[in-house]
């Protein structure tokens, strides 16, 4: 599994910034949409309460994956940092695709994770599933929608794309650092969508558009994933207690971050295309996530590929679906 690896097209996102109600107002002839502003107060109070870091929100920037990379090279900042913005004008996507959306239509956020010297260099790519992971639980039980995980890490509800989520590695004195990416849709209305298979929590009907309540809670979820993951040394593959009584949180149960991550991915049990390189495409059914993160197919002729997310362009359903 890749650790640079993530969004299968651009149809990631942006943030924003202006009113400040969590609610969005619908255009009208006259009258603009109008997008609420992020909230640093209500946000710092939930990452004080879950021990996280620092958090910084810019008005626009291009990348807050760059802009986090660059911070920690300057001085390296506390784990579970967090650098979000108003406006992401040049999001990086799978393959080094970029986009763009309109302010303050969409949430864009990278989380520094400084794991501890004991955490196993093999959990290190898993970490951008653990961020997929909490935000199919955000989407599921803060916005109502049935979101769902298409491998390796594109967030996805009702076949369509919402969001997806990108790590790269940041070499410092002190060892590898890990940051990741998510980009999430939010009020961006179907004409401002990139292409048929991006959505947005508004055209999907979620329960709420509040970007503030959206960001928290995954922030939050990530928080809770990382510390039982932090608890096995990055072993995806060994049995923790995941889950958390806390508000906002999911029932604790003993499994492995593996199995985690299995139980919300739409694309295993499915007729799929991978999309390799060279042009040819191998259809299988995907039968399981494998140890490493690999993606186990099966081919007509019983035959078992192991994919890793940085060997294909893309991965499709056989019939066409995008998930």
């Amino acid at each position: 599994m890749d650790i640079e690896e993530n969004a299968e097209d651009p149809s990631l996102t942006a943030v924003n910034k202006e009113p400040s109600s969590a609610e969005v107002t619908a255009p009208t002839d006259a009258a603009p949409l109008q997008r609420a502003a992020l909230e640093p107060a209500r946000l710092r109070q939930m990452m004080a309460e879950t021990r996280m870091g620092e958090l910084w929100i810019s008005e626009q920037t291009g990348s807050t994956n760059d802009d986090l990379a660059a911070r920690i090279k300057a001085a390296l900042p506390a784990n579970l940092s967090v650098e979000t913005t108003e406006h992401q004008r040049a999001g990086h996507g799978r393959l080094g695709r970029g986009w763009e959306s309109p302010a303050r239509s969409s949430l864009a956020s990278s989380i520094v994770f400084r794991t501890a010297p004991s955490f196993e260099q093999k959990g290190l790519p898993w970490l951008s599933m653990l961020c997929a992971v909490a935000m199919v639980h955000t989407l599921r039980e803060d916005a109502g929608l049935d979101a769902g995980l298409k491998w390796p890490n594109d967030v996805v509800a009702e076949g369509k794309k919402v969001c997806g989520v990108l790590a790269q590695l940041v070499m410092t004195e002190q060892g590898p650092v890990v940051v990741v990416g998510a980009g999430l849709n939010v009020s961006t209305t179907a004409a401002e969508l990139p292409v048929p298979t991006a959505a947005s929590l508004a055209t999907l009907g979620a329960k709420t558009l509040d970007r503030t309540l959206l960001l928290g809670g995954y922030l939050r979820r990530v928080a809770h994933l990382y510390r039982s993951f932090e608890r096995v040394s990055g072993n995806a593959n060994v049995a923790v207690r995941y889950g958390t009584s806390a508000p906002g949180g999911y029932p604790e149960r003993q499994l492995t971050l593996r199995e985690l991550v299995s139980e919300v991915m739409v694309s295993l049990g499915q007729q799929v295309d991978a999309f390799l390189p060279d042009g040819t495409v191998l259809r299988g059914r995907a039968v399981e996530l494998d140890a490493d993160g690999s993606l186990l197919l099966r081919t007509m002729d019983n035959a078992e590929h192991h994919v890793l997310a940085g060997d294909i362009q893309h991965l499709r359903r056989s019939d066409g679906s995008y998930a």
